[in-house]
């Protein structure tokens, strides 16, 4: 079980001023006493890795995985170009050599964008245009009500 936050700093600042690790795991056990003191080893390690790394805390978020290597910038731009050239590329057809998923990461994750397919239901008539006002003016006067009750 990994120590806590708590606990790494409690090692550090004793070990820093007693020089004990003897003590300082007599300390810890009255301090944790529902936890078994840390060995030498252990407190060593958190002590080095405070005086190399700035902190006792634990450091694998972020370096403990894999790397990607489908979302390199070179893919992104591929992908990024083709979008640009045809938006209405398919994610599952989209001719890239580059599976559903990763192109939907690409385009969500890195590029920020959010796929949409776009419906034109009919044409815009001239007569179409004072209920389109009507309902605009409706909707402000209903918004300004709620910011006003607020």
């Amino acid at each position: 079980m990994q120590l806590t936050k708590e606990q790494r700093i409690f090692i550090v600042v004793n070990l820093s001023d007693r020089n004990s690790f003897q003590h300082v795991q007599e300390l810890f056990q009255e301090r944790f006493p529902e936890r078994n003191s840390p060995s030498k080893v252990t407190i060593w390690k958190n002590v080095r890795k405070y005086k190399t790394e700035g902190t006792s805390l634990n450091l694998n978020k972020g370096r403990s995985s894999r790397k990607s290597t489908e979302r390199a910038p070179k893919n992104v731009e591929i992908v990024h170009q083709a979008l640009l050239v045809n938006p209405d590329i398919s994610s599952r057809k989209n001719g890239l050599g580059k599976s559903k998923s990763i192109f939907n990461r690409i385009v969500k994750l890195e590029l920020k964008w959010h796929p949409y397919k776009m419906h034109v239901r009919h044409k815009l008539l001239d007569t179409d245009l004072p209920r389109r006002l009507n309902f605009a003016q409706w909707f402000l006067k209903k918004m300004i009500d709620l910011l006003n009750t607020l």
